[in-house]
């Protein structure tokens, strides 16, 4: 088992591969894609062609904020000019073109497919990114939110030669993908999905919680939720 600091550093400064559009539409053959009317795709230059499609097919379009500090930025497809999708899907472009969902939306119209970048992948499909764990954590607070579907399934993108020969070291909060994409066709395919994650608030720094907003107004109504259960039940506030 290798460790995910090691994994990470071995393709850290690894190119991103030209062949990123052959992966993209290998994305667009799987059956959660096509039947997908919302889909999650992470915000890196790599997975820019997935969600330039996503938008042309028809798709509503959730990408994560910078560090999920203001949750999910939602892109409605149609809507933009097409001479202006490269920027629109970018970081820069999502205030402008996209507006930030509101936890109590989210569960409206539940996310079908979510696709991430990767450093590395192991056979067992669980994986390394940039190290912040923040695609993690975003599969849980959609599932927390009830704004996953299901049968949502979640697939990574890379290169080949990312594909480990051991299995990374792996924690509770760790997502297994469903399968990776690389142009070369679709590996390690899982089946399962995701609805049933749960965030491990006990894992979380407060900062942490404080500094995501949709995180911390979660914990809140968890909070009001329980105090209102506590005082319904007649019990002293110190048991709650």
């Amino acid at each position: 088992m290798i460790a995910k600091e090691e994994a990470r550093a071995a393709f850290l400064e690894a190119p991103m591969g030209e062949a990123a559009g052959k992966s993209a539409e290998l994305v667009r053959r799987l059956e959660r894609y096509r039947e997908a009317k919302r889909i999650f795709v992470g915000p890196t230059a790599r997975l820019q062609q997935i969600r330039i499609n996503a938008l042309n097919d028809g798709k509503e379009l959730l990408v994560p904020a910078p560090g999920l500090k203001e949750g999910f930025y939602l892109l409605a497809p149609y809507e933009i000019p097409f001479k202006h999708l490269s920027y629109a899907v970018g970081y820069k472009g999502l205030a402008q073109y996209g507006r930030r969902v509101a936890v109590e939306e989210l569960c409206r119209q539940p996310v079908g497919l979510l696709v991430t970048d990767c450093l590395a992948v192991d056979p067992a499909g669980y994986f390394v990114g940039e190290g912040k764990g923040f695609f993690d954590l975003a599969v849980a607070l959609l599932a927390e939110l009830h704004g996953l579907t299901p049968e949502a399934e979640a697939y990574g993108l890379g290169e080949q030669e990312q594909i480990l020969a051991q299995e990374i070291e792996r924690a509770a909060w760790d997502i297994r993908l469903n399968g990776f994409i690389t142009p070369e066709g679709i590996a390690l395919r899982n089946p399962g999905g995701h609805a049933d994650r749960r965030i491990f608030w006990d894992l979380l720094a407060p900062r942490m919680i404080r500094k995501i907003t949709p995180l911390w107004k979660l914990s809140m109504q968890i909070k009001d939720a329980l105090s209102a259960a506590t005082e319904k039940a007649g019990l002293p506030a110190a048991l709650s």
